[in-house]
């Protein structure tokens, strides 16, 4: 797998949330985690998510970011040359292209498992093009029936938009390790813990939202 660090690190405070990710291209990410960190804080948008590339946790604390990491669809080999396409050489994607998804590691957590959360961006057109996958648009939020949890821009202390292209058909993901915190907005502090049961997770980029994925917590 070639991996490709394309994006900026920004601070995030998380509450005790560690936040890793990498951005790049291969097979599938499904493949194994990408390599060498880029940044503060990981993810594989920490929105709350930023990007660097590597699949390395930010250590829990104030400050963390996430990183997307870009994986083709099944089938796509694009030459190397074409991951490193320049943002500014591609027009912005028509919004009716681009696709925002929620995915878990895990529908099933234990007490002691690590819950690692993904936005995935997914460019359904047929052409290159660029959207903004910066820290300042995404958010990663946890509900429980219509209680809301947690949410990955509550503590975030900085953002950053950052345009980059997604080849067509190609996925960029961010991934959230979770540490099972509650937040509130204005990062107003939140002793109790979520308890067992059964959670949702919605991604946003921008003005695109997921739809909920659920998994539960033992």
């Amino acid at each position: 797998m070639i991996l490709l660090a394309l994006l900026v690190v920004a601070a995030l405070a998380v509450g005790g949330a560690a936040l890793a990710g990498a951005l790049g291209r291969g097979q599938d990410t499904a493949a194994g985690d990408p390599p060498a960190p880029v940044g503060t804080p990981s993810a594989d948008p920490t929105p709350s998510a930023g990007p660097t590339a590597s699949a390395t946790t930010a250590p829990a604390g104030p400050t963390a970011t996430p990183t997307p990491s870009r994986t083709p669809t099944p089938g796509a080999t694009p030459s190397p040359s074409a991951s490193a396409t320049s943002s500014s050489a591609a027009d912005a994607c028509d919004p009716g292209t681009v696709v925002v998804e929620a995915e878990t590691d895990r529908q099933e957590y234990g007490p002691d498992d690590m819950v690692v959360l993904t936005l995935v961006v997914r460019n359904t057109g047929d052409t290159a093009c660029s959207v903004n996958v910066g820290t300042s648009q995404m958010e990663f939020l946890v509900t429980s029936g219509d209680e809301r949890v947690f949410s990955s821009i509550d503590c975030q202390q900085a953002s950053q938009d950052l345009e980059h292209t997604i080849e067509a058909g190609a996925d960029e993901r961010a991934r959230f390790e979770w540490g099972r915190n509650r937040s509130m907005p204005g990062c107003t502090p939140a002793d109790e813990k979520p308890g067992a049961g059964e959670y949702a997770l919605t991604t946003k980029l921008g003005v695109r939202d997921s739809s909920p994925v659920e998994f539960t917590l033992r």
